[in-house]
């Protein structure tokens, strides 16, 4: 297809994607606000369960809408080379990025939440005002069908816009365009390391809720299960760190990467998660369970904020994209801001 075709058809394809999925946004958030709710109604742990099951079929059923569309995405979204016109690169979006983010936390912790065996009532409570918050602002800060992958669509779009207009604005553009897809959007490291980092966000905020109930009662059970999920998000969070190094190695390179805040961060919470797995070792000592306790929570708190790093705070894993290819679409985007007028007068931009 041409630029204009393609471009004709992404906003088709963004359309039909806000029809189907705003209702289910919609949904959602109203959803949220009633999971909260039914928290909070006394000695009802089975009608709990269902509705923690009737949230996370609604998430489910998003996320299926999704699934399709990054389909979608990978048909139309391709790499073209500009001497032959024929497509080289289809674009492969993972269903972790940008607006989805929060939404496949929220995902992961109502499926943990269901699978819970030990404490479960207990545990419910806690679990259903995590999902509820973060579906909340998955629908409402993400908002991952009425506004999905803002980012990426305006990187493509200008990509388009550049290829339209030829010559050496189209072959700066296709070569930062295929470096960034190569690199980071069909990397293999894409589609291991952020979902096993997201599943230890899961674990690990699973582990938090039973954290405050052992803080709250005192009961040496809920040590025990925070304990068990923690262990299970830590592996799953050295595993994926492990493998974002070569990544980065690749990626970043000349770029002084590991100075980055968010990459700090995240080397803070490996470390707090690491000293509250071994602090639990002496938990039998007097008091010590007021320190294992202190280090659970500071954790958490490190986890919260180094997720939000990633659009606070600047450095290299703000944007994670070559530096080739970010100034050449740096470059394509420029080239967009003067062929908008042209594309729009062709009917592109209904």
């Amino acid at each position: 297809m041409s630029p204009q075709q393609t471009y004709d058809a992404l906003q088709s394809l963004l359309g039909t994607v806000r029809v189907i999925g705003f209702p289910i946004q919609g949904v959602i958030a109203l959803g949220a606000v009633l999971l909260a709710l039914f928290a909070l109604v006394p000695d009802a742990d089975v009608g709990r369960r269902r509705a923690l099951a009737a949230m996370a079929v609604v998430l489910g059923a998003g996320e299926v809408v999704l699934l399709w569309f990054h389909w979608r995405l990978w048909q139309l979204c391709t790499v073209v080379d500009p001497s032959t016109g024929r497509a080289t690169l289809h674009v492969a979006i993972s269903p972790w990025l940008e607006s989805e983010k929060l939404y496949v936390w929220a995902l992961l912790v109502a499926i943990m939440g269901l699978l819970m065996r030990r404490q479960r009532a207990e545990l419910m409570q806690g679990v259903m005002f995590a999902v509820a918050a973060l579906s909340a602002m998955a629908a409402l800060l993400g908002q991952p069908f009425s506004n999905p992958l803002p980012s990426f669509l305006s990187q493509y779009v200008g990509y388009l816009q550049a290829l339209s207009t030829g010559g050496q604005a189209a072959a700066q553009a296709s070569l930062g365009m295929a470096e960034t897809v190569a690199g980071y959007y069909n990397a293999w490291f894409m589609w291991v390391h952020p979902p096993l980092l997201f599943f230890s966000y899961a674990a690990f905020t699973v582990s938090f809720v039973a954290t405050v109930q052992m803080i709250l009662t005192r009961h040496s059970a809920f040590e025990t299960t925070a304990y068990g999920w923690a262990r299970i998000g830590y592996l799953a969070l050295t595993l994926g760190m492990l493998l974002g190094l070569p990544w980065a190695l690749m990626s970043w390179q000349g770029e002084a990467w590991w100075w980055s805040g968010k990459i700090n961060m995240s080397i803070m919470m490996w470390v707090l998660y690491t000293a509250y797995l071994h602090a639990r070792l002496y938990l039998r000592r007097q008091g010590m369970w007021k320190a294992v306790a202190l280090l659970a929570v500071l954790s958490f708190v490190i986890l919260v904020l180094t997720y939000t790093a990633t659009y606070v705070v600047p450095g290299a894993h703000s944007y994670a994209m070559a530096p080739a290819a970010s100034r050449a679409l740096g470059f394509a985007q420029a080239v967009a801001s003067r062929v908008t007028a042209r594309i729009a007068t062709r009917g592109g931009a209904g």
